[in-house]
Parts: structure tokens; sequence; C-alpha cells
């Protein structure tokens, strides 16, 4: 090869690497969070009285979850929780089932107690020097000694012997604490911590004083610390360590061995000690968990029914795959314990033989309201769920239908109904990387691909056609994680709409959703909130809340941007943990050019188009409460009402434009119903209906002073793609098709295998299909038998209710579907197709 050759390969390799760098900015960004983690638990805490009470805490997503069915089903916590920093560590006092007593520490807020079981809670940081805290820890005398420590993120360990009322600092802040542990009985008034250079601490008179033990070589940082079931007379406990496994220590720490044999990873998460018969386990960073039925001579692994996701590993996480471990009060009995990671919950009722993943992501929450804009004539509701999919309503709520047909998944993230819905009927929901439209109410969805922006695409092209022998169609742009849909006003002769996005900024379509363009990305922000001026075919504007950057606008249609409320940016660049901006803007916007915001600072006001902002100073909610939903009146030129959503504190409504607030819902908070979704009828000032979500949806007919809970039923798919709760016992198979929920069915033709579903309601249908060689299935709830369903039928028939049971007791309930080696004596198959099934509240 000559020269020139060599030089015309060297170019040709220098463009094609050129052009694969530019395939991967384009098409790759953000694929590193193609499944950000929705379902990792932070903390886990067991009750003391498990074996009486079934109690269980979790933290997910920065929400505290309590469940009091041994983790069946879950109740948001939110009164009184307003933090706006991450939660980090939860204790439950050991004489629990008496004073009902929790803590809760923060990164930033300090501490919050309860003494009603966790129902609702009030901060307690007086003399608390540091509210950055990481690790909570409670005597197991706390009845009668009172006395909870709790260590700074930083450094720093602080105790109070009054039940959190007065905090007083016990060892300073060179020292990082990761674990503590109490002793008891005879030794009740020792302590013992670890900190993150492998040293141990301990105090025998009560924190007052403590002796530093030498560090274990090599370990990296203590931790976790379990006492052992006889340490209530001698000093004797196991110490968990980042590097070097388990050590065994009968001093209090003074000198350690190591106890490994049979661990085959050293990065060790948690340690708990059975009370009952001395059994130990252990949580790993990747190995899930070990247990020791010697004393920490031997461990072996214990893993079945575990899972992983990869994903915890991704420099952009680098976290656990299992964290927190829990064993039930009775374990010796009942052989309970629960296991907290990355992937989930897991319970093993064995003693740790095999687990089975909890559902703690429940299909009920709202995450997208929208009302018909002929709501006064057609009573139309759709809403979007977490894991649940979409619905509609055309009776303001007293009947729902679900509409999945079409759907690839059931986590969808918003939903939008055109303003000309009257007549076009078309709809519009988002999922993580795809665009759906229906155009017939939600009975069908289209999967809307868009195409690549023409400039990009030309691009790419000329870069195939010139160094690819045989040029490939070029790979289709994604719109990765959209956050938000805003159509405009004049939707029915525009045909634009905006997409906001998780990590790519906003997007255009100026014909329905067929084709989009990447018009603005503030360097990779979040895009929480996107409002179009109700004027917007004349003034084309547009604000933009950024999680963390704070509010923009444009007045161009999009094609320029600029920062708005350069004063609310400041706090957002001041405490970057605050979540989102939360706009909402004036009908009369022409007129009065006012737009309200909502962060986590309080509630700001604008009546000059963004140009300055004032701040609103609200005693009712504290005035710099974390504000999470806003929602104007159609009618604010003259009822000047609005009504926003505090964390923690419940809903407030204004009928002077701000100027002063009264609380109103009062019940909604105190049963820890807490909205993150707000919306006026469009007939508002003569209906004086709102809506709010969030748990649950609930319905106002009195201007948003009293609620009710509007019931619907939940849908659970036959694969939702993040917990599979149905659980199927046998060899079942997936098959895919544009007429199921969701697009497919799970099926089997062998006889005895089955699918079963633990619900909590007051009733369930199964959702199936019926075709000409379908079999018969038993049918039981709660291990009864209830009957026989004959799947055949000479049509091919989708979405077909196969079963269904009504009036069941309020509570925990199991449906289980069987395989049988039965069928009609028409059919040529014995197959048993299960496509959904509805949960009725």
């Amino acid at each position: 090869m000559n020269n020139g050759e060599l030089k015309y390969l060297s170019i040709k390799l220098s463009f094609i690497v050129a052009f694969l760098l530019i395939v991967f900015l384009i098409f790759s960004v953000g694929d590193t969070f193609a499944h950000s983690p929705h379902d990792v638990i932070s903390i886990l805490e067991i009750s003391p009285n498990y074996d009486q009470d079934k109690t269980l805490f979790i933290t997910i997503l920065n929400k505290l979850l309590k469940s009091t069915d041994e983790g069946f089903s879950w109740k948001q916590i939110v009164r009184g929780l307003d933090n706006k920093f991450k939660l980090s560590s939860i204790v439950i006092s050991s004489s629990f089932k008496f004073d009902k007593t929790v803590f809760i520490s923060s990164k930033g807020d300090g501490i919050y107690k309860s003494q009603d079981g966790g129902s609702s809670w009030f901060k307690v940081n007086n003399r608390l020097g540091n509210l950055n805290l990481c690790l909570l820890s409670v005597s197991p005398d706390y009845h009668s000694d009172k006395i909870v420590l709790v260590a700074g993120t930083k450094g720093g360990l602080y105790e109070s012997k009054n039940g959190g009322e007065s905090w007083y600092q016990v060892i300073d802040d060179s020292i990082k604490v990761t674990a503590i542990a109490f002793f008891s009985g005879l030794k009740k008034n020792h302590m013992l911590v670890g900190d993150h250079k492998g040293i141990l601490y301990l105090s025998t008179d009560s924190g007052k004083t403590w002796r530093q033990h030498l560090p274990i070589p090599d370990s990296g940082a203590i931790t976790s610390i379990a006492v052992s079931s006889n340490g209530f007379s001698d000093n004797t406990c196991f110490i968990g360590t980042e590097k070097r496994g388990v050590f065994k220590t009968v001093d209090g720490g003074a000198s350690h061995v190591a106890v490994n044999n049979g661990l085959s990873t050293n990065h060790i998460t948690s340690l708990a000690i059975s009370h009952d018969d001395s059994t130990i386990f252990a949580s790993t960073w990747y190995e899930a968990v070990f247990r020791s039925d010697d004393n920490g001579k031997t461990w072996k692994k214990y893993s079945t029914g575990v899972t992983t996701d990869p994903q915890a590993d991704d420099p952009n996480y680098k976290l656990p795959h299992f964290r927190d471990l829990r064993i039930s009060d009775t374990f010796g009995k009942d052989r309970t314990i629960f296991l907290g990671g990355f992937d989930g919950l897991f319970k093993s009722t064995d003693g740790g033989d095999v687990w089975t993943q909890m559902e703690t992501m429940s299909p009920k929450p709202v995450i997208g309201l929208a009302l018909s804009p002929g709501y006064r004539n057609d009573s139309t509701v759709a809403i979007a769920t977490f894991f649940g999919g979409a619905y509609i309503t055309d009776d303001r709520g007293t009947t729902w239908k679900v509409i999945n047909r079409g759907l690839k998944i059931s986590k969808i993230m918003n939903i939008a109904i055109s303003p000309n819905f009257s007549l076009d009927n078309t709809m519009f929901t988002i999922s993580n990387s795809d665009f759906y439209k229906s155009t017939n109410r939600g009975n069908n969805w289209d999967t809307i691909k868009p195409s690549l922006h023409k400039r990009v695409m030309s691009i790419v092209s000329r870069l195939y056609d010139k160094f690819f022998d045989k040029p490939k169609k070029p790979p289709r742009e994604r719109i990765l994680f959209p956050t938000v849909i805003a159509i405009s006003p004049n939707f029915a002769s525009d045909s634009t709409i905006y997409l906001g996005t998780r990590y790519r900024g906003v997007f255009r379509s100026v014909d329905g959703g067929v084709n989009w363009s990447s018009i603005w990305n503030p360097n990779g922000g979040w895009i929480t909130s996107l409002i179009i001026s109700p004027d917007f075919s004349s003034d084309r504007t547009i604000y933009a809340g950024v999680l963390g950057k704070g509010i923009y606008t444009t007045v161009d249609g999009g094609d320029s941007w600029q920062s708005s409320a350069n004063y609310i940016t400041t706090f957002a660049e001041r405490d970057q943990t605050t979540p989102s901006f939360y706009i909402s803007i004036s009908p009369n916007y022409k007129k009065d050019k006012t737009v309200f915001a909502g962060t986590g600072e309080g509630l700001f006001k604008t009546i000059d188009g963004g140009k300055s902002w004032q701040r609103i100073e609200a005693p009712a909610y504290d005035g710099n409460g974390y504000i999470r939903a806003i929602a104007i009146s159609p009618n604010f030129q003259n009822d000047e009402t609005v009504i926003i959503s505090v964390k923690g504190r419940g809903l407030f409504k204004t009928i002077d434009g701000g100027a002063t607030f009264v609380k109103i819902g009062h019940n909604l908070i105190n049963n820890n119903h807490f909205f993150i979704l707000l919306e006026f009828s469009p007939a508002y000032s003569t209906d004086n209906t709102i809506y709010g979500a969030g748990e649950e949806l609930f319905q106002s007919t009195d201007g948003g002073n009293t609620w009710n809970f509007i019931p619907r039923p939940i849908r659970y798919e036959n694969k939702s793609g993040q917990q599979d709760v149905v659980h199927y016992q046998g060899a079942w198979e997936v098959l895919k098709g544009n007429d199921f929920s969701t697009r497919s069915v799970s099926h089997s033709n062998v006889a005895y295998n089955k699918a079963i579903l633990n619900f909590v309601g007051t009733g369930a249908s199964w959702i199936g299909t019926e075709s000409n060689d379908q079999g018969v299935a038993k049918v039981y709830i709660d291990r009864d038998f209830k009957g026989y369903v004959d799947q055949f039928s000479d049509t091919r028939n989708a979405m077909v209710r196969s079963y269904s049971i009504t009036d069941l007791d309020y509570g925990l309930h199991t449906i289980m579907i069987e395989v049988t080696d039965t069928k009609n004596p028409k059919s040529t198959g014995h197959r048993i197709e299960i496509d959904a099934f509805d949960v009725v509240p």
C-alpha cells in the first residue's frame, strides 16, 4: 500500500471515527439513564413488635412508606414531613408497642419524630448543631432512658437523653461515625460506634466519654455492628466492614478476629442477629445474604429469588445491590426476614432459603391529570398512573375505563387532551422513550416514532453514503424520558406540541407529533414544567421550569430562551436538592401578565411577564414551604383564586391573588393524602369543581373546602416492566400483540401451571382473551376454588373479562389461575391467556 493509499485510508478512518462520535452523541446521550431506578430501597426498618403489628417502614425516591400487612401494601406518609433534603435513616422505639415513637433523620432538615406510629411527624432539632445527618440509633431501653444517637453525614455524633427534645454533641466532627450499636441488660450503659476508617469507639457511661480502640487494618469503613444475643451479659458483637468482611469481638471492640469462612465477598452492608436462636445474617454489596448458624464460624449464601440490576454499578449511581437487612422479632417462630436493595424489597419466610420480591411501587399513584376543555358538557377526565397505565371517565369519575390498548408499557408519565377534543377526540401520552397519540378518546394508542431532525439527518446520511459500501438507514433520534406535554391552544390550526424531557431539553412538533425538533437544551436540564400562554398565537410565550436551574421563557415559540426570575434561580443554586419548579399561568395573561411559580423555597409571583418576581410570604404555610402543585382558577380575572399543595402541610387557597392564604381540605393531610397535581374544572365558575391527585384521585365540588375520594379499578398488567407482581409457576410465555393491554399476554398450555396475584381490595377481575384453541382454567380466591373459566370462542377476542369477584372484605387477598388439561370439545388446544388483573379498592 503506497503513501497515497495510506493517507486516504487514514482520512477515511478519521471520518468514520468522527461519524461514530456524532452518532454516539446524538443517539446515546441519556442512554445510561435508559432505566433510571425507581424502586431502590434506601431505608428499611421493621417494628420490634412485627409479630403483632406487621409494621415496616421503607423509603423509595425519598418518600416514606409504611406497611401494616407484612409488606403487601404500602401507604405514603406525608403529614409533617416537609423535608427538602433526602431522608437518611429510620429508627423505631424499642417500646413502640406502647409509645408509638419513631425517628427519621435527613441530610439537611435535621430530625423528625412521630408519636403516633409514624402517621404524623414534627421536627426535634433543639440544640442540634448539624442538620446534615446520616445515621440514627435508639437505646434498647428507650422506654426508661430516652436515649437517641445520631451521626452527622460529614462527622460528629449527637445524643439526646430526653427523646429528642434537646441534643448535645458527644463526638467531635473529626470522626465520621458510620455504625452505632447499644448493649443492654448488665451492659445497658455501653455503646459502641465505628467510623469510616475502621476504628471502634466504646462508651461505658451512656455516651459521656468514649475510648478509642485500635483500627481494624485495611477494613475501610465499619458498616454495621450487631450485638450478640448474649450481649446482655458479655461484650460479644459482630462487626461488618467495607473491605474485610465480618469480625467478632468479645471485649467491646478492644480486640477482634475475622470470621469470614464461607463469605465470598467482603463488603458487608448490614448485619442482623436473631435473639431467638442466635442466627446471624449479613447482607453484602454484591451477593445478597449470608447466614451463619454457628455463631459466625461458617457462612452460607442464600439468594434464591433475589434479583440484581447492573445499573447499580453504573458510574452515575455506584450504589449497593443490597443494603438493609431486618428480621422479625420472633424469627425463631416465623422465620421472616426482609432485604432492601437497588432492585427492590425482598422477603423470606423460611429463614432466607427462598426470597420473594414485594410490590413497593403501586400502580395506584396518579402522575398525569387532564380535564376535557368541554368538561361542562362531556364530563371527561383522563389520568396517567405510575404503573397502571391510562384511565378515562366520561361521568366525572363515577365509572372508569382502563385505556392501555396500544401502549408498550404501563408506566406512563403524563397525559394531555386536545384543546379541540370535542371534534378531534385526540389525546396524547408519553412513556420513557415513546410518544403516543389516540384519535378515538384513548380506545387505541398509536406509537408516534419521531423522525430525525432534517439537518442532522442530512449530515448523517452523507456520512453513511460516503464511508459505507452499502448505505444503511440512519437510526432515528430518540426523545428520551419525556416528562411533560404542552399543547398549543391553537392546536386545531397550528398542530403544535411541545415535549419537556428529563435530560434533553425541549422538543417541538408542528405536525401533531409526527416529526420533532430539539429546540432547546439547558445543559441537560430536567424540564419539570412547561406552560404555554393562552394567547400563544399572538405572543408566542412559553414558560419552562428546569430542575435546579430556575425558570426560562421564550417569546418566539421556542426558538430562543432567556433566564427568568433571577431571584428564584438564586434559591435553586443555593439548594441543589430543590426538586422542581412548578408553574401556572393566568388565563388572562394577555392583560395581567401574571404567573405563579412553586419552588422548594416557597411561592413566587410575577405580574410583568416574568421580568420580576415577588416571593409571597404566607404565614398560613410558613412562607418557605415546598410547593408541589399549583392551579389557577379559569375565572381568575374575577375570583383571583389560586390553590397550592405544600409538602407535609396540605392544601392552601387564596381568593385575593396571593395576598393571603387559608388552609383547606384538612382531612386530606390528616389522613396522609398529598396532591402533586391540581386541576380546576373549565366550568369552575358554575360547578366549583377541582380535581387533586397523588396516591389517589380526589374531587371537590365546593371550591376545595372538602374532598371526596374517587374510587377506580387498579390495573395490574401481566408484565409490569418494573416489578412483576403477578407470580407465575411453571412455564409461561409472552405473546405480543397490539390488541392487548400494553401489547402482551402471558400464556401457558401446561396443566397445573399457575398465575398468582396478591392484592389488597374488595374484588378483582381477570382480563383475558378468547379463541378457538384455548382451554379451561380453574380460579381460586384465597385458596378456595371458585369455578372454571372456558376461554374458547369461535372468534379471537382480546381484553375479555374472563372472571370477576366483588364484595370481598377489604384486605389482603389472592387470586390464582390454574391451567387444566380440560377444554371445550370444539377447541383445538388448552392454552390459557392472562392479559391483566383489575383490582377493586
